[in-house]
């Protein structure tokens, strides 16, 4: 069997799906309603159930400030839309540039490390654990990477897969309740998932036609050329080439390359292994569109379910948010607005800043809206900056 994990493999050898064989059907078009389907949410089996994601609304009190603002004479519609803590995070422009130069500066570790690789030395990790505490150090800081990553482009793609990877990895790790300790292996052992690919020859991964089966048999031995690499490089830190030997392994045993289930697999290979498709899935390829976070979600839960871990699904519906921070969305009143705040309990209903009322105007002054509060409100598509109204 095909599995959308092996397609998008090949994917980014820029291999057209529309040439692979057995490959999964297309997902039938969707009402448009809710972007991702809730009941795809409900069908994971986890110890906590998704429909407490819908939450009654907590009763708000007002304060005593709210109180002598009255007293005062000012209006109560004015203290209403009076400027929002929550907003005040979007228009840190400054803090939002510091944490963007995180990932950029992560970036350039991951190039000097595949560059060294590849030249027969021995990269030094220790610029690269210091980059990777300072985010584990800063959980505010992995919203903004979260959304660097997902918009990220123009840059080396397999730069870019490894650290992007990174980031989906440590939102799921954070997730599980992960130690400082164990974050940074994970993130470490995840921008460094894919080294086995720098011993396939260019032919393969350049090549545009189909694979022929002694090529993508080929391919498929890239988890045993990291492992090879990485544990002779880093024997100090097993769990590394452990994770690039796994990271194509499936809980059901049907990944490779040994068919490993269920806890046979190392727990951060399990995590890997989910967002290495996501990432995937939320890129452009050659040969088609990036799919929107909220659509490659529910490609993972509707095709792959059985493939991945329960719990690591459980934290990637939470923490992979569909709208990621700061993104911007489309409402169906045809209003465009922008996510200030998330709600772990309620992913698909975040808060919102409405930018551009239904006829593309530029909205006067500032307008919040709680989804999870405004039920007959809700989301029907993503909209990349670029895309804006001018």
């Amino acid at each position: 069997m095909v599995r959308l994990s092996d397609i998008i493999k090949q994917d980014t050898l820029k291999k057209s799906v529309s040439e692979q064989e057995n490959k999964p059907a297309i997902l039938k078009e969707d009402k448009k309603e809710e972007t991702v389907d809730q009941d795809s949410f409900n069908k994971i089996e986890a110890d906590v159930q998704f429909k407490d994601m819908v939450m009654g609304k907590k009763e708000e009190t007002v304060d005593q400030n709210t109180f002598e603002k009255l007293e005062a004479g000012v209006q109560f519609k004015d203290i209403v839309t009076e400027k929002k803590e929550i907003a005040k995070k979007a228009e840190d422009k400054e803090r939002l540039k510091q944490y963007e130069q995180i990932y950029d500066n992560i970036y350039e570790f991951a190039k000097g490390v595949i560059t060294a690789i590849k030249a027969g030395g021995k990269p030094e990790l220790s610029q690269g654990f210091k980059l990777i505490e300072q985010i584990v150090d800063n959980t505010e800081s992995l919203d903004i990477l979260y959304k660097k990553a997902i918009y990220s482009k123009g840059l080396d793609t397999t730069v870019l897969h490894g650290v992007n990877v990174m980031v989906y990895a440590l939102k799921i790790g954070q997730g599980l309740g992960f130690n400082r300790k164990q974050l940074t292996e994970l993130a470490t052992a995840s921008l460094m998932h894919d080294t086995g690919m720098l011993r396939i020859p260019d032919s393969i991964v350049n090549k545009t036609e189909k694979l022929t089966d002694e090529e993508f048999n080929l391919l498929k031995r890239h988890p045993i050329f990291g492992h090879e690499i990485l544990s002779k490089l880093y024997p100090e830190y097993p769990w590394i080439a452990e994770v690039a030997l796994q990271e194509q392994e499936r809980v059901d045993g049907q990944g490779y390359p040994h068919g490993l289930k269920g806890d046979e697999i190392h727990i951060y290979a399990k995590i890997v292994s989910v967002v290495d498709v996501y990432e995937a899935l939320t890129h452009k390829r050659p040969q088609r569109k990036r799919y929107l976070p909220n659509e490659a979600v529910k490609m993972i839960v509707q095709k792959e379910r059985d493939s991945f871990d329960k719990k690591v699904i459980k934290a990637m519906l939470t923490k992979l948010s569909a709208f990621p921070l700061y993104s911007y969305i489309r409402l169906n009143s045809k209003a465009i607005g922008m996510v200030i705040e998330l709600d772990e309990l309620s992913p698909l209903r975040p808060t919102l800043q409405i930018i551009f009322d239904d006829k593309g105007r530029k909205i006067a002054g500032e307008k919040i809206i709680k989804l999870k509060d405004t039920p007959l409100l809700y989301i029907t598509d993503s909209i990349d900056e670029e895309n804006l109204p001018k």
